[in-house]
């Protein structure tokens, strides 16, 4: 017997306990020989991750898709696992060392280090696993991967997968080792990828800077214009104005751009400036890259810590001098003036605009020009909002996107995989459009290490051992030569970029590998289309010369009942676990599900939730009349002229003679097929299963019905 009341907690723990144990969601379960597969490769959570209710609506949608087509008998394969997280896991372990004043990740050491977060994944890693069995995901959890593999060891399948990656496009000359600018954290002291950086507008300040002229040089600068914009006026000037938002990075300018156009500055193309405060000369160079209709029209070039000023360099092949250690000190170098050196960058950026507005004081025609006050967009670590993000330059490995993005983009052009809605094609085309070569490395001992080792004189040697390493220098070298393994990691999206297929076994030739790639769908957020999506279409294509789906589900973000975005600055979160505990997964996912319009935003209230909650109450307190009541289940209706057995129109006077009950379901004893009642359009209706009411109903159902109240959400629930 079923219990009166219902308890989403109990009941849905139970089920689930069964499923697992009958491994009812293990791959192929259920399937007719020789039945088509259906995949879905789940989206992998970060190992250091917990469900929130973007999970919840990804996770729903796929199980919905999942136990659809399990019911129709295919192959289905719904693969779980999770991502190894690089900066985020090296971030909670650093921290709790920190906490139980243990020793720190350079005073342990890398191996050690390594071992510690392993560690820290077998006891406290991984509970989203967890939180989406008890969201009710029906998962082949048996089939579990990490994008690290069981243990990170070099002989793992997983690590073999990233290996074979990088040394392939490595010999494909898509991977290659050079110095370029890069968004640098100096918390974490690491390069980061441009989508792991946000744009924050503040209040800040523009700074305008008198650039004296080397060598005695002046020019005759416009200071006034007659309605049609011709100068009226002149001055003469020994110097150039330039602004900038950071006045610490002058200690890098190795030049100042002006248009080539610029009839203001023709006289001192190829003429030297003295960079204030360092005393270093530095050249006035023409580049298009200055715009005459933006401020002065002159700009300071800092090539070492600027992207755009990166590209000015090397075209007008400027000194690329670095200004900042990797903590975001000034560097103690001899091109830097000793009174700056070891200063926090903005320290430093205090002491220079004071040192400047002193020299003004001392010369109008030197140092600091104005200061203005302006609204600048600051580039910050996207996770905390809170540490400015440096471009900096050093030696990274980089990977040709813009070569692997051309196959990704004919397949959608071309049919061969669509995105739904539609409308993210253009997303996807318009990064893909625009891609440049991707750095993928990170100074992190978290994650796979770059299978690369260095001669004396710092050649890059890439091989899948180290013995091969060894063989590859020796032969450079033409003697016996030490190398030294690369301490840095690849990024956390290289490897995930596999899991399509390495999931399944690649680069080994398993029979699931054949059997479940391509997978069919894959259900993700507009957000990942970068991140993600496109990665996975560049290695599929690149490396099995096969899309690794044919169809990407973009799902809608869910945001708060006012249409905000949640965030717990707002205080506007609401956690599905908690959803979960108060009225149960189902009606959780229902909510979900029921309110996933396509393209449209979900805006989610908690009367929503408890509206569902009703609902499948409802469904219990059926299941459970129906037990109790002991109906047996009607397996199709009777020819017209053929006689119930006995026991069963027994069991119906019974119930006939009994007092009505609300929600009652009413069985005639007629011998006819019961006909379903007509709502006034001529269509069935799903009220009842007969219009021909038994006698002891008859005076019940002539009284008129009391009109349904509305669910909560204002929309009807059809059959």
């Amino acid at each position: 017997m079923l219990e009166k009341t219902y308890e989403p907690g109990a009941v849905e723990a139970r089920i689930s306990a069964d499923w697992l144990k009958a491994n009812a969601f293990a791959a192929g379960a259920g399937a007719k020989p020789g039945a088509e597969t259906y995949t879905i490769v789940i989206p992998p959570p970060n190992v250091t991750g917990s469900l929130h209710i973007g999970h919840a609506l990804n996770n729903t949608i796929q199980d919905i898709l999942i136990r659809f087509n399990r019911m129709l008998k295919k192959d289905v394969l719904w693969q779980p696992g999770m991502d190894h997280a690089g900066i985020a896991t090296q971030m909670i372990v650093e921290r709790q060392l920190m906490e139980r004043q243990q020793p720190r990740r350079r005073e342990m050491g890398r191996e050690k280090f390594v071992e510690r977060i392993w560690e820290w994944k077998g006891e406290s890693g991984g509970a989203i696993m967890n939180q989406l069995k008890r969201l009710g995901a029906s998962a082949d959890f048996s089939r579990e991967r990490f994008t690290m593999g069981d243990n990170g060891a070099a002989d793992d399948q997983m690590v073999r997968a990233v290996t074979k990656v990088f040394v392939e496009l490595h010999k494909r000359g898509l991977i290659y080792r050079a110095k370029r600018s890069v968004n640098w954290h100096p918390g974490l002291e690491t390069a980061i990828s441009d989508l792991e950086v946000e744009n924050i507008e503040i209040k800040g300040h523009m700074w305008h800077l008198r650039y004296p002229l080397a060598d005695g040089v002046t020019y005759q600068f416009p200071i006034a214009y007659d309605e049609e914009g011709k100068p009226t006026e002149w001055e003469t000037r020994d110097y150039i104005i330039v602004a900038t938002t950071r006045p610490e990075t002058m200690l890098g300018d190795s030049g100042v751009a002006v248009h080539p156009d610029d009839p203001r500055y023709a006289s001192l193309v190829g003429k030297f400036v003295t960079l204030p405060l360092v005393g270093r000369r530095i050249p006035i160079v023409a580049d298009e890259y200055a715009d005459p209709a933006l401020g002065t029209g002159a700009v300071k070039v800092t090539p070492a810590h600027d992207f755009n000023d990166f590209e000015v360099g090397v075209r007008n092949n400027l000194e690329q001098i670095n200004v900042f250690t990797t903590d975001g000190s000034i560097v103690s170098a001899e091109a830097i003036p000793a009174a700056y050196r070891g200063m926090d960058r903005f320290v430093a950026r205090k002491a220079i605009v004071a040192d400047l507005t002193a020299l003004a004081e001392e010369d109008p025609t030197r140092g600091l020009d104005h200061i203005e006050d302006k609204k600048i967009m600051v580039p910050h670590d996207e996770k905390s909002k809170l540490v400015v993000i440096e471009p900096f330059l050093t030696d990274q490995w980089w990977v040709k996107a813009d070569v692997l993005a051309q196959p990704a983009m004919a397949s959608v052009r071309e049919g061969r995989m669509k995105l739904v809605p539609q409308q993210y094609e253009n997303t996807y085309f318009a990064w893909l459009e625009n891609i440049r070569p991707r750095c993928i490395s990170r100074q992190l001992w978290w994650g796979h290490q770059i299978p690369a080792r260095y001669g004396p004189d710092n050649e890059p040697f890439v091989a899948y051992d180290e013995a091969e390493a060894q063989a590859l220098a020796d032969a450079h070298y033409g003697q016996p030569t030490p190398i030294k393994r690369d301490e840095d990691v690849l990024d956390t999206w290289f490897s995930s970029a596999l899991w399509p297929f390495s999931t399944p076994g690649w680069p080994d030739e398993t029979p699931e590998l054949k059997r479940y790639y391509p997978t069919s769908v894959l259900v993700t957020g507009f957000d990942i289309i970068f991140f993600w999506v496109a990665r996975m279409m560049m290695m599929g294509l690149e490396f099995l010369e096969e899309e690794p789906f044919h169809t990407v589900y973009m799902h809608a973000p869910v945001r708060d009942e006012k249409g905000q975005k949640m965030s717990k600055t707002k205080g506007n979160v609401i956690d599905p676990l908690v959803l979960i505990e108060q009225y149960g997964a189902d009606a959780t996912r229902f909510t979900l599900a029921a309110m996933a319009a396509q393209g449209r935003d979900i805006r989610l209230a908690i009367n929503r939730v408890e509206g569902y909650r009703n609902f499948v109450t409802k469904i219990w307190n059926a299941a459970r009349f129906l037990r109790n009541e002991r109906v047996p289940p009607r397996r199709g209706l009777r020819s017209q002229g053929q006689q119930a057995p006995a026991q069963s129109l027994d069991r119906r006077r019974h119930r006939a003679a009994l007092p009505p009950s609300p929600g009652a379901l009413l069985i005639t004893s007629s011998t006819k097929p019961p006909t379903p009642p007509m709502t006034s359009s001529g269509a069935p209706s799903a009220t009842g299963l007969s219009n021909s009411p038994s006698p002891s109903s008859t005076a019940r159902t002539k009284q008129p019905r009391p009109k349904p109240a509305p669910p909560p959400h204002g929309r009807s629930i059809r059959s």
